[in-house]
């Protein structure tokens, strides 16, 4: 049975604000369960946004990654390749070196926490940060024998409102996790403390839009509120 209170999830983020639209209601339903909750961010770099000043330093985007890990209470995160040489350039980065800090080389490594569920990007987002960031993940995940390399359960994909741009048809999302109203107001919060990357309105990175497309996929599986996923493993 998939209960909370038992999950190790970690998180791969290619920048800082991907986790919390793709995964924030989860991220607050296993922590407020009592599970644990790890993030990988891939990159963290200066960023051209829609701060006051047009520009964020990676500096001041750091100090939103601390403001946001303490309020979803996230138990320890990383940032893989800190500085602007990967920073929207992942796919230009040997795959190997990817792989090898989400298998072993980071502090929250899956050698190193053992999660049981892996949320990752998709594989066919128009974002090349966010397909790096899959196919590196999926390789991480390559099975083996179970005394040989941890095998984790549960692999799923992420989505964004700005997947629906896309000329690579994706599957529909297949699972879904039901969010009531104190996991979904968690999300918008989490997602306003990036200041430098919120937007009103329609955009995409609105609460107007996170909570819009959070009750069209909670009217698809009935509940209040969902986030809906990929599902790429779900082993029992």
């Amino acid at each position: 049975m998939f209960t909370m209170d038992q999950q190790n999830l970690l998180v791969i983020a290619p920048h800082p604000d991907d986790e919390v639209l793709g995964c924030g209601g989860l991220i607050h339903r296993i922590k407020s369960s009592g599970g644990k909750v790890y993030v990988l961010f891939l990159t963290l770099g200066t960023t051209a946004d829609y701060s006051k000043r047009g520009i964020s330093t990676s500096l001041s985007r750091g100090k939103e990654i601390i403001k946001v890990m303490k309020f979803l209470d996230v138990d320890d995160y990383d940032i893989a390749f800190p500085g602007n040489k990967y920073h929207l350039k992942l796919d230009s980065l040997p795959s190997l070196e990817i792989i090898d800090m989400i298998e072993k080389k980071s502090k929250v490594s899956i050698n190193k926490i053992r999660p049981t569920v892996i949320a990752t990007t998709q594989i066919t987002d128009y974002n090349q940060d966010h397909r790096a960031a899959a196919k590196s993940t999926i390789a991480a995940l390559r099975p083996a024998p179970h005394d040989l390399k941890l095998f984790i359960p549960l692999v799923l994909g992420y989505e964004f409102a700005a997947n629906s741009w896309n000329i690579i048809n994706p599957q529909s999302p297949n699972f879904y996790i039901s969010l009531q109203k104190k996991d979904l107001s968690a999300k918008i919060k989490a997602m306003d403390l990036y200041k430098s990357q919120t937007r009103a309105g329609s955009h995409t990175r609105s609460s107007t839009t996170i909570k819009s497309l959070a009750k069209l996929r909670g009217a698809q599986c009935g509940s209040f509120a969902a986030e809906a996923y990929y599902c790429y493993r779900f082993y029992l």
